[in-house]
């Protein structure tokens, strides 16, 4: 009868111990999933640490996977590694695979350039101008659009997608950026619109960052140094804007008045005086 009683006693610790571990478990609903499309260099890079380090099991999206292989040995958490040409036809199914590969999705940051010198002019240089509209504009809108269907459907999440000062007025040096830079704020806008017309509970965080010292704009070089952040303070700015859910993240945050100068400057004050802004 003893040795009963203790049999029964034992599979009741074994029960509590199991149960206890289930609860420690971790929980696949519960873990935070984000993916950054852009992830090699610049701010994407250095948003995807700053999530990775916050708990975020990430997924790291570019062209160049020997970039995203050595960011992924600095993260803390899991990560995944897919590369996706954003200009390529296969760019939103290839994604798609990501988001199932990963279980969910709560977070995406969109952070894409094509890096192209848009004033140069003739036809010798229409493709560096056709591949910023491809990338930029399309293939930005292709991706952002899969992934504002994936979140509608589950009622949350949030989408963030970097734009650029650039899109505020018409910049002389780069017409084709600033017009795609400018349809991407105004397609966040609408995007964020919809949501809210229509109860979703999904947040959209429109990034407008300045001069930001990144691989092609190393610190010093633009003309408006005084303005100039190193990538790290971007990313850091960038990751508290999420966190805060914010509408609109101007980096660094000073740049808000370099947005009131572009909307509210007379044309002959600009051209004349300001257009290196």
């Amino acid at each position: 009868m003893r040795l009963k009683r203790r049999h029964i006693f034992n599979l009741f610790i074994v029960a509590m111990i199991s149960n206890f571990s289930l609860s420690m478990a971790p929980n696949d609903s519960a873990r935070k999933r984000a993916i950054i499309i852009g992830a090699s260099s610049g701010m994407g890079r250095e948003v995807a640490k700053l999530l990775s380090k916050d708990g975020y099991e990430v997924g790291l999206v570019a062209r160049r996977t020997e970039l995203l292989k050595s960011l992924q040995s600095e993260l803390p958490t899991t990560s995944h590694i897919k590369q996706i040409d954003i200009a390529s036809s296969h760019a939103r199914e290839q994604l798609q695979e990501l988001i199932t590969h990963m279980k969910g999705l709560d977070l995406c940051v969109i952070s894409i350039s094509a890096n192209c010198d848009n004033q140069n002019e003739g036809a010798d240089h229409w493709a560096s101008k056709e591949r910023t509209i491809n990338v930029d504009g399309k293939g930005f809108i292709a991706l952002a659009d899969l992934v504002l269907d994936y979140f509608k459907k589950q009622n949350h999440g949030h989408l963030v997608g970097i734009s650029s000062t650039s899109g505020l007025r018409g910049s002389a040096a780069t017409p084709v950026y600033s017009a795609i830079k400018a349809g991407i704020s105004c397609y966040m806008d609408a995007q964020r619109n919809l949501m809210t017309q229509n109860n979703y509970n999904v947040q959209i965080t429109d990034v407008v960052p300045g001069w930001v010292a990144i691989e092609y704009a190393p610190m010093g070089a633009d003309p408006a140094a005084y303005w100039e952040i190193p990538v790290e303070q971007a990313g850091r700015e960038i990751v508290a804007g999420i966190k805060a859910q914010k509408k609109i993240v101007h980096v660094p945050s000073k740049v808000w008045l370099v947005s009131l100068l572009l909307k509210y400057l007379p044309d002959w004050a600009y051209n004349k005086y300001f257009y290196w802004l």
